[in-house]
């Protein structure tokens, strides 16, 4: 963002597994651009930031038109205090791209012309209006199909910017690491534009320092005053294997099921295996039709369960017999339909190669083997499962 204010704009894409921080990262740095929030030895910023969903848009013209709406909500907030957006306004406001005069279907409207005119508004804007520039967040913007066109807008887009002199427009987008190969098809030299930042999951000891803040935080704020047992902050640093988000359903969940104001191994357990506990919660939001939706088969999540130990690495099928304990049948038959299903991916360049889609659903099936095994075999964890298809 600095160097963006000084005419040198860094495209960036944050890239990471659902879960690992990606739209938080993006909304603490729009923060830090619109100036609500300084960044520690920092400079002040004063972007006008434009946060665009996507969604399922399916051509440039609808990228075009959801860019120029948020655009003139952003003006139109600020219009009263600044006179220079005035023109840009006006302009915004008249523009039959944002009408309903044209439809998805019509061929009267050039993409190519829509996007050169909201570039020349934006540094018309830029020149006029006292900010340091535009802001432009993209969250989830491995929303739409490669057909949508993202790559190439972004690239001719930022083009078009360059050559009329605007170097105070800058692109943010978040999304999961299908993103640069979408934004790679849609135009092959699309990528380069872009810095990739990617998310990894959190080290033993940041993970123990995010549940620590949190009880400090929680702590400031009410009268009862809640501690952590290092048994507790172990398993939950373990539990979540680094991923923010799971931090934080796990943490949370100890923490209501904790009753004397001490968090041990025992409440983050019983948060965990509750049934509206963590692992459900997350479940429910990430992996349930995953490992139970598309699978009847207690066989098949087996091999799910010993192939989460290797997160998301390559495993041979005889890897994976071995480590399974199930009959060559049995796996040659749960291989096929997985990878038919998207549960498993196979290796394009080696035959018989697999490994489960993301670290995050590793990590999530590592949780639910060990809480099982903390609360005993006779009271394992399971949540309802979907009818499947005979398998």
């Amino acid at each position: 963002m600095f160097q963006t204010k000084h005419g040198n704009p860094i495209h960036f894409i944050i890239e990471g597994e659902r879960g690992i921080g990606k739209s938080s990262l993006l909304f603490l740095v729009s923060n830090f651009a619109s100036g609500r929030i300084k960044p520690l030895g920092g400079a002040d910023l004063n972007f006008l930031v434009i946060p665009v969903e996507l969604g399922n848009v399916a051509s440039q013209l609808e990228i075009v038109r959801a860019i120029a709406r948020q655009f003139k909500s952003e003006l139109q907030r600020i219009q009263a205090k600044v006179e220079a957006a005035k023109s840009v306004w006006e302009f915004l406001s008249n523009w039959e791209v944002l009408g309903v005069r044209y439809h998805k279907q019509s061929e009267v409207v050039e993409p190519e012309s829509v996007r050169d005119e909201l570039a020349d508004k934006m540094a018309e804007f830029c020149e006029k209006a006292e900010f340091d520039g535009i802001f432009i967040a993209i969250d989830e913007a491995d929303a739409p199909s490669s057909e949508a066109g993202l790559g190439e807008f972004t690239k001719y887009f930022t083009e078009r910017l360059s050559r009329i002199g605007c170097n105070n427009v800058v692109f943010g987008l978040a999304g999961l690491p299908v993103l640069l190969d979408r934004i790679r098809s849609s135009h092959p030299s699309a990528a380069r534009i872009f810095n990739l930042l990617s998310l990894s999951p959190l080290a033993p000891d940041e993970r123990k320092e995010v549940v620590r803040r949190g009880l400090s935080e929680a702590n400031s704020k009410n009268d009862r005053k809640t501690s952590i047992s290092d048994d507790g902050l172990d398993l939950l640093a373990e539990l979540s294997e680094g991923y923010p988000h799971f931090i934080q359903q796990f943490s949370y969940c100890a923490f209501e099921a904790d009753t004397d104001d001490d968090i041990d191994a025992l409440d983050v357990v019983n948060g965990a295996y509750d049934k509206d506990g963590a692992i459900a919660q997350l479940g429910s939001k990430y992996f349930d039709d995953l490992y139970y939706g598309k699978i009847s088969s207690e066989r098949y999540r087996n091999i799910l369960n010993s192939m989460a130990d290797f997160g998301d690495q390559w495993l041979s099928r005889k890897q994976i017999l071995n480590l399974s304990g199930e009959s060559s049948t049995t796996v040659s038959n749960a291989l096929n339909a997985l990878k038919t299903r998207n549960i498993l991916i196979a290796d394009p360049t080696r035959q018989g190669f697999y490994r489960l889609p993301t670290r995050s659903f590793a990590a999530w099936i590592n949780a639910v083997k060990s809480v099982e095994d903390r609360k005993g075999a006779s009271d394992s964890y399971r949540l309802p499962l979907s009818k499947g298809d005979g398998d």
